[in-house]
């Protein structure tokens, strides 16, 4: 194992990693409990340059509370604790996300859930009791399907909690007019159209494929979405998560779900103003504003006027983060 120090030195140069694709507010989709020193000495040695929002493990919820408790709901020294992740299924290229229609081979493999619908309505009131954001991994059209229907347990209570249903790659259409309702915001891992949709075509068929990450369909239900990259699973680049979005096309060039491509100004406002408005911080960040944090960045064209499949070639130059230069192309 490395040293507590070394582990220091990787997060700095994460935190770079970050800033040099234009990234000043980062998620900790799931802090558990291996964690928590390091968060611990991050914050107690002033090494967090970016904004870091954590999502707690509910499993180890009393050993991070008692440690980085002085982190919930407010930045201490960049580092927030915002509310709990739970997690409902897996993946779809791993054939683990549950579905409520079988893969396209195997008429009896649904996939699976991962937690019974008692805990998830569990998780939620917790939520709720807790005056905390919730967020639960839902990549199959079942999963998304159980935490729609804890969410409407809990009825008026979680209206203002902004619940975030995250990745969604299987959200069906037919699930957009519950997740308006609801409040719920979809946070699409869209790259996966890229980097995984030959193999989700393989695994769901075409027509079903298509689908994935319905970003068009959710504007037209003025449904407000985020984009995000899941990293390490994926590089944090944002651009090509908007190229993704924009252009939907696979590693094999295929264009999977034209009437689910969005426009570039969509696919913008999706990681910055949208996102800054899924975690409470509008009014602060996601627009340029007088008043507003001043987390800027620098890029070597404009997405709005180059071809569309060129926006995954922009580089960021330089980013700002609190009015203070963090990154820089040429440094």
């Amino acid at each position: 194992m490395p040293t507590l120090d070394e582990l220091i030195e990787n997060a700095n140069k994460a935190q770079l990693k970050y800033a040099s694709y234009g990234i000043t507010t980062v998620q900790e989709g799931y802090l558990v409990k291996e964690l928590i020193t390091i968060y611990d000495k991050l914050v107690k040695c002033n090494k967090i340059f970016l904004d870091v929002i954590a999502y707690i493990d509910l499993n180890s919820e009393k050993e991070i509370k008692e440690k980085l408790g002085y982190s919930i709901g407010k930045y201490e020294k960049g580092f927030k604790i915002a509310g709990y992740k739970i997690f409902l299924d897996g993946s779809p290229q791993a054939r683990t996300a549950w579905m409520r229609t079988p893969y396209i081979d195997d008429d009896n493999y649904y996939g699976y859930g991962l937690m019974d619908d008692s805990l998830v309505k569990k998780s939620i009131y917790k939520s709720i009791y807790d005056n905390l954001q919730i967020i639960a991994h839902c990549n199959g059209d079942k999963a998304a399907e159980q935490f729609i229907m804890a969410i409407k347990s809990a009825g008026k209570l979680l209206s203002k909690k902004r619940p975030v249903l995250i990745h969604g790659q299987l959200l069906g259409i037919d699930q957009l007019k519950d997740i308006k309702e609801l409040g719920l915001i979809p946070s699409f891992f869209i790259s996966h159209i890229y980097y995984w949709g030959d193999v989700h075509v393989k695994n769901f068929g075409l027509e079903r494929a298509k689908q994935i990450s319905p970003a068009k369909s959710s504007i037209k239900e003025n449904i407000l979405f985020t984009l995000h990259q899941d990293s390490p699973v994926i590089e944090p680049n944002m651009f090509e998560t908007i190229w993704c979005a924009v252009n939907r096309r696979t590693k094999k060039g295929e264009i999977l779900g034209e009437d689910e491509r969005i426009e570039v100004m969509d696919a913008i406002k999706a990681v910055t103003i949208n996102a800054a408005y899924q975690y409470f911080e509008e009014d602060k960040k996601g627009s340029i504003k007088e008043g507003k944090i001043a987390d800027l960045i620098i890029v070597s064209s404009n997405p709005l006027k180059i071809d569309k499949d060129d926006i995954k070639h922009i580089e960021v130059l330089e980013t700002i983060k609190n009015g203070k230069t963090i990154y820089k192309v040429w440094q």
